[in-house]
């Protein structure tokens, strides 16, 4: 039996996955081209797919807690291949951006890793 799962959406943090450069977050329809067209999607894991639901759902607590938001190497395979542009990859990394902010200790050192100019 599946997990039930009451969602909470944090429109917060979908403002911040695409001020961070998931702007695109938004044009995915689900069609799992990126999962396809991913190298290293397990095959048990339909993998960008299901990151890009959490996310454009506000998912932050079980997107952030999950690690398969750091299995992307950012080959550019699934933004290529897209049909609506939504640019998986770039998602990705800003949702690991988050992920950076999120749980970095002391901040500056977060802001420094996403932003270098930003250094104290």
């Amino acid at each position: 039996m599946t997990e039930k799962y009451l969602a909470q959406p944090d429109l917060d943090f979908i403002a911040q996955v695409r001020n961070l450069g998931g702007e695109t977050l938004k044009k995915c329809y689900q069609c799992a081209t990126c999962s396809v067209a991913c190298p290293i999607a397990p095959e048990d894991s339909p993998f960008p797919r299901k990151e890009m639901i959490a996310a454009s759902w506000g998912l932050k607590d079980r997107l952030l807690n999950s690690g398969d938001i750091w299995l992307c190497h950012q080959c550019g395979d699934c933004t290529d291949l897209c049909p609506r542009g939504a640019a998986p990859g770039d998602v990705l990394s800003a949702v690991r951006s988050a992920a950076i902010t999120e749980y970095a200790t002391p901040k500056a050192l977060a802001n420094a890793v996403n932003d270098p100019k930003k250094l104290p």
